[in-house]
């Protein structure tokens, strides 16, 4: 299994395709022809001359194309779109694929794949450039033999995407590939419920699907229903987010908690979940912004999947155990904004729903912020076995942050649109836009308006390596956000060993046994933490920093000054570390751990109980 998700794990994440060679046909925009539907007409010509899998679809910098309907191609063949990477100029914006204003063609579907498609520094528009929008989707799979079913976008932006039942992306395969880089989801509402629209998500009581591989890497996902989702029986093998923004989600982040393998890093969840818990519904706070759903139906952890994971092969037997499953959350941060958790409220801020909740002494009804992981997420993470070690050993999260704020430069929100409409969802439940600024989508207005860096410094260093938090792509990278800060850059120089270190804790774990591994952030100076938790048994983690490279060791002693344990014995660059002890095979009492480095040394207590 570990050879199998590193080999996995170089191929989704390392490698996006490069472009072999292949016939460039250089599409005409609808500017330059005043004709709609170029695209459509390039497109068809290859399929009727047997080329579309040799060929690239060249299109123009800043250019329009109208879609004069749905881009259908064949079971086995590849769909290749790109443009030339967008500079920090409207001359450089990336050309937009949008549609007719034609009411004729079917709008069903922007491009219906039943083979494989990539896409690179495109932009797509769910709408005409009259502005009027409509339901599509993005469907990548064969609708008849469910097969096929890979797709690879990278920096291409989804726009006003409008979507009912689905996602922007719709997975229509029994072996779906995904791969998304340096991709954003902007304005994903729609007009029923508005909540609907999703980056992706098989189709709604969808059956026989499944997701084989579903990758996010420096992706942005902004005034949106819910970011991933899955129906029915369809679940997630390998599902990973790295340097991922998610802002304004109305609700599920990652719906409904189906995963065998995943990672959620170096990501910030900012006003997610804003519909809030009512503690009078069903769920309750059970319900929370990330969810890890059990396989069974248990007393500990209540319903579990109703399905069994049964895919590879179909025999009825379930390809993996709950012990087998590898989730990793680390370095991540949760916050909502002030104005959000008032409105919730009933005070001299708060919405007039919840006012007149409150003055009727109907509290229970009243809109609360949800935390971000639910209590049965909690009991995975937490829970100890008989013998004192963790249950769970490969489902951890570490350096998870609730108390910072980013404060973006430049948010892409609609403060007061936002409020009316979710004071109407949570009183009467009718509807109202809510969107952020749409004419920059139809008027492809490049630099984008929006500035989603941030001014708090703690945040800026928070993730893996002292890196931002989020995405660094698009929000710290001079090249595409005329006068960022470039972190970009560095970043990318070491994204390799980043994503080594990711996957060694994925696969291995860092709370079952002694240990140490790196956390994010610069060290301010020579510093050892009081252990956590404490007393404990017969595990418990510290953590500790470094300002500077040197020898380090940490160690275990008994009260009479005998050494009982090496947590840490040799070189160590600067940085903030975490060390996990294993107090099995030593008598309950109180210890001593010591860190010590060339010219200090620290030394605490803390107690074991059996």
């Amino acid at each position: 299994m570990r050879q199998f998700l590193t080999a996995l794990f170089l191929i989704s994440i390392f490698c996006m395709s490069l472009y072999a060679q292949k016939t460039i046909v250089d599409v005409p925009d609808y500017w330059d022809t005043s004709t709609e539907g170029t695209l459509n007409t390039a497109v068809d010509a290859a399929i009727a001359g047997g080329t579309l899998s040799n060929t690239i679809f060249k299109l123009k910098p800043y250019g329009t194309y109208v879609l004069t309907g749905s881009i259908i191609t064949p079971p086995g063949q590849t769909l290749e779109i790109m443009s030339d990477p967008p500079g920090n100029t409207q001359e450089t914006a990336p050309p937009l694929i949008c549609w007719t204003a034609s009411t004729a063609p079917s709008k069903t579907y922007i491009f219906d794949i039943a083979g494989e498609v990539k896409m690179k520094n495109v932009w797509i528009m769910w709408a005409s450039l009259d502005g009027t929008r409509y339901t599509s989707t993005i469907r990548i799979g064969d609708s008849s033999s469910v097969s096929g079913g890979r797709c690879e976008f990278e920096n291409v932006m989804f726009d006003l995407v409008q979507q009912s039942s689905s996602g922007a992306i719709q997975p229509y395969a029994t072996h779906f590939k995904g791969y998304f880089k340096n991709c954003y989801w902007r304005n994903c509402t729609d007009n029923h419920f508005r909540y609907y629209s999703r980056a992706v998500s098989v189709p709604y009581a969808a059956t026989g699907l499944h997701i084989d591989t579903l990758s996010f890497e420096n992706c942005t996902f902004a005034n949106i229903g819910y970011v991933y989702m899955q129906e029915g029986g369809v679940y997630g093998d390998n599902v990973f987010f790295n340097h991922c923004t998610f802002y304004n989600v109305v609700m599920h982040s990652l719906e409904s908690g189906w995963w065998r393998n995943m990672y959620v890093t170096n990501s910030l969840f900012i006003n997610t979940y804003m519909y809030g818990y009512i503690p009078n519904a069903p769920d309750g706070i059970n319900g929370g912004t990330i969810t890890i759903a059990a396989i069974d139906s248990t007393e500990v952890f209540g319903a579990g999947w109703g399905f069994l994971p049964d895919w590879n092969p179909q025999d009825g037997v379930a390809d993996f155990t709950e012990k087998e499953r590898h989730i990793l959350f680390a370095n991540n941060l949760y916050k909502l904004d002030q104005w959000l958790i008032d409105w919730m409220g009933y005070g001299p801020n708060g919405s007039p729903y919840s006012v007149d909740k409150h003055r009727n002494r109907m509290d229970e009804e009243v809109p609360q912020p949800q935390p971000m992981f639910n209590n049965n997420t909690h009991k995975f993470f937490d829970s100890l076995d008989t013998q004192g070690l963790k249950e769970w050993p490969y489902i951890n999260r570490i350096n998870c942050d609730s108390v910072n704020h980013p404060s973006f430069v430049n948010p892409p929100i609609n403060e007061d649109s936002l409020k009316t409409w979710l004071n109407r969802k949570w009183d009467d439940n009718s509807d109202s836009p809510w969107e952020w600024d749409p004419f920059t989508g139809y008027l492809q207005i490049w630099p984008l308006l929006e500035d989603m860096s941030y001014s708090n410094e703690a945040v800026k260093i928070a993730a893996m390596g002292g890196f931002p938090l989020g995405d660094v792509y698009r929000w710290w990278n001079p090249a595409v956000k005329p006068g960022a800060e470039d972190h970009y850059t560095a970043w990318a120089a070491q994204r390799n060993a980043e994503n080594t270190q990711i996957m060694d804790w994925l696969m291995n774990g860092f709370g079952g046994g002694e240990g140490v591994a790196q956390l994010s952030g610069k060290p301010e100076k020579f510093a050892l933490g009081q252990n956590y938790p404490n007393p404990f048994n017969p595990t418990t983690q510290i953590e500790y920093s470094i300002p500077q490279k040197g020898f380090v060791t940490l160690k275990v002693y008994n009260m009479l000054g005998q050494e009982v344990a090496t947590l840490f014995n040799g070189t160590q660059n600067a940085g903030n570390y975490i060390a996990t002890f294993n107090g099995t095979g030593l008598a309950s009492g109180v210890y001593l751990y010591k860190l010590q480095s060339d010219n200090a040394s620290i030394t605490k207590k803390f107690t074991l109980i059996k």
